[in-house]
Parts: C-alpha cells; structure tokens; sequence
C-alpha cells in the first residue's frame, strides 16, 4: 500500500472518499465498527484537553466522511462532555452515548434529540425524564461487546476517548482504525489515543493513507 502525498495543492475529494469508502465484507454477527482518532507527532490525543485542537480542514473533511457513511456513533460521556457534542441534524446518525451513571446534567441539551440514546449498565439508577436509553452490561460497566451486536448490520463510528477505544480494542470489535497523525509534538500529560486494557499486538493491514499539503498523515488500518 503506497501512501499518496499532495505537497502542491488540496486534497482531491475523490481521494477522501476513497479513504473513508465502507468495505464490501462485514461482520454478520455484530455491526460493522470502525475508530477514528487524532495524535500528535509524539503520541497526544489532545490539546488543552480537547482532541480539535490538533486538526485541520482535511482531518474535518475525514471525520464528515466517515459520519456521512455511519449509522450510529459510539461516544463516552466524557467525550461528549469535553467535545461540545450537540444534538445531531436529523439526517444524521443516532449517537450512543456510554455511561456509567444517568446524570446527563453537563450536557442535557444533547439528551434532548431522539437521535441521542444514553447506554448504561442494566443495574444503573434510572435515567431522566425524556431520555432514551439502552441498557447493556451489569456491575456498573457497560458490555460493549453487547452494545455492538445490538448494532449487527449497522456501520458504526468510535469517536472515543483514549479509555474506550482502548477497551474495544481489547475486546477485538475495531474492524477499522483510522488516524490521523498531526504534525505537532505538544509534550505534556495528554494521553495515548487508545490506552487502557492490553490488546492483542498482531500486525493489522494499513488499507489506505495520503498525506496532505500541511504535512498531515492520514492513515487507514484493517484488523487482520
């Protein structure tokens, strides 16, 4: 697979596209997931705490496209806390958002859209007035090997954080992992973009890859 560098101009859209184009097999039992993260240079998920802040126009236009083909997107609390996630279009996919806990209070407005659905262990206290939930898991933690086969035949989009990501790793239900590497190097504490439980460290093929004319590396990974 040879990546394909644009120094002297724009990213030709067909190039994204292609990028981000759903493959033709997928999982029968569960829903087709796949992972898109950013990272700096020297391996930070984030700036001032937030992931935008390592971005660029092309990294956007990756980030549309793989929404534009998902039926549904797996987010953490936090994330969705930290990122400003707003109530999606109606057009767009429905967005599960993996908690904990039922206290929707740092971003209720989100809870409001029928397109957002809450999901939480089966033994979580109940959730608000008005907002949809799935229930998943038990002992306080949410079984995403669950979530995703309640998803079978959906393509789904992993936003993360660097906790979840890390756990569906672990768990083996990535299909795809996309990421873009920013030309930063930012130092500090910020975390890996997946971390957490330990994942199975065999080789996966890198399917696609350009690199644009700000020197952002835009790779396309597949689990063997």
């Amino acid at each position: 697979m040879r990546v394909v560098d644009f120094e002297q101009g724009p990213t030709p859209p067909a190039v994204v596209a292609e990028h981000v184009a759903v493959p033709e097999t997928r999982p029968r039992e569960r829903a087709l997931v796949r992972l898109n993260m950013i990272a700096s240079v020297d391996g930070g998920s984030a700036v001032a705490g937030l992931s935008g802040g390592l971005g660029n126009r092309d990294d956007h236009l990756v980030f549309g496209g793989l929404r534009g083909h998902a039926d549904a997107v797996i987010v953490g609390m936090s994330t969705a806390i930290a990122e400003h996630y707003h109530p999606p279009e109606s057009s767009g996919p429905q967005i599960y958002v993996v908690s904990s806990k039922p206290d929707v209070s740092a971003n209720a407005a989100l809870f409001e859209s029928e397109l957002v659905t809450l999901v939480l262990p089966a033994d979580a206290p109940p959730v608000p007035a008005g907002v949809s939930e799935l229930r998943a898991g038990s002992d306080g933690k949410v079984d995403l090997r669950e979530l995703v086969e309640a998803l079978v035949g959906k393509v789904v989009m992993v936003e993360g954080g660097p906790r979840l990501a890390g756990t569906m790793i672990g768990l083996g239900i990535i299909d795809e992992f996309f990421v873009t590497i920013s030309p930063r190097v930012i130092a500090g504490e910020s975390a890996r973009v997946v971390h957490g439980t330990e994942a199975d460290p065999a080789l996966w093929t890198l399917r696609h890859g350009f690199v644009d004319d700000e020197g952002f590396l835009f790779l396309r990974y597949a689990r063997r």
